[in-house]
């Protein structure tokens, strides 16, 4: 248990080295697109915005206070946003993409595992070839081009939801019944979206465990003391069958901070995805190393918790 912590934090600092190098590769200039092409400006404006950011200090300075920086969720104020810090701006986005994702994985976590075990018990099968069926379909369909056709179809043809945002433009969400009702007519397109471009994975692995499972000596054993089918398949094969699941779960709920990029973008919905798109094109460093910064130390903490669950689910995993 110890080595995988010690592990966790090495991989978060050279996270952090990565961080901090890949976006100095990116070619532009970020004064440039925080001070307009004005020859009216003076030199010296220029001169006070790179003194501010410390942009023109020896690398190594920058680095060892980027670390600092980076441990103290202290990364500046955002590029875009004057006198606004940086992670302030992406908790702000956070909220949606929370909101947006973790529906969705909820979603595809229930149906998909419930579609898998059906597949599963009901093997070659009507059930277990057209799930299948439909669950490849969706996953082997790229993301951008389904959200589109969602928005073609729904929005624009039937009328039926919003085509983007998270609530109407000029609104804000507050407890009420109007609110919450258009908050949710939004989320329903991105949430579909989401949940059957990525269910596949859930109800492969949980067939493909459980189909393993089920031809063990216990299984067969427990049908020969008496218990039905169903006895069975909850009490002993599916508890089994869900060690893969709890890895491939850990991932998820990381992916769910790690925003869909597509997605969001594609329904303009205001999310971590999209913000860093829009930083990227903005080359918002702060904005761009705050989200990123944010995104690997939930998939780290995801994955830790998810060796700790294996642990005291199968108590083998230690000699690992």
């Amino acid at each position: 248990m110890a080595r995988k912590v010690v592990n966790s934090v090495i991989t978060l600092f050279l996270v952090i080295i990565v961080n901090f190098v890949l976006f100095r590769m990116m070619p532009g200039n970020p004064v440039n697109v925080m001070v307009p092409s004005d020859p009216r400006i003076p030199s010296e404006y220029k001169q006070m915005i790179i003194d501010q950011y410390g942009l023109d200090d020896p690398m190594s300075v920058q680095f060892f206070r980027y670390i600092w920086d980076a441990l103290t969720f202290d990364f500046g104020n955002s590029f875009s946003n004057i006198n606004t810090p940086a992670i302030d701006v992406v908790l702000e986005n956070l909220r949606w993409t929370l909101l947006l994702a973790g529906s969705s994985s909820v979603l595809m976590i229930l149906i998909g595992m419930s579609i898998g075990i059906l597949s599963a018990w009901k093997r070659g099968g009507l059930f277990d070839s057209g799930s299948l069926t439909f669950s490849l379909f969706f996953y082997a369909m790229p993301t951008f081009w389904f959200a589109m056709m969602l928005v073609v179809f729904f929005s624009m043809e039937w009328k039926l939801f919003p085509p983007d945002s998270a609530l109407t433009y000029g609104t804000s969400f507050k407890f009420n019944l109007d609110s919450i009702v258009d908050l949710l007519r939004h989320l329903v397109l991105p949430v579909i979206s989401l949940t059957l471009g990525t269910i596949a994975e859930f109800v492969l692995i949980m067939r493909s465990s459980l189909v393993d499972v089920m031809t063990e000596d216990y299984i067969t054993t427990a049908r020969a003391k008496g218990l039905s089918e169903m006895q069975v398949l909850r009490g002993h094969a599916v508890p089994n069958a869900m060690m893969p699941m709890v890895a491939l779960i850990a991932i998820t709920l990381a992916f769910v901070v790690g925003g869909v990029f597509q997605t969001e973008y594609v329904f303009n919905y205001p999310g971590i995805g999209w913000l860093t798109i829009e930083a990227t094109y903005s080359l918002d460093y702060p904005i761009l190393q705050a989200s990123f910064f944010l995104i690997a130390v939930v998939v780290i903490i995801a994955n830790l918790v998810a060796d700790v669950v294996l642990i005291y689910i199968d108590p083998r995993v230690r000699l690992a």
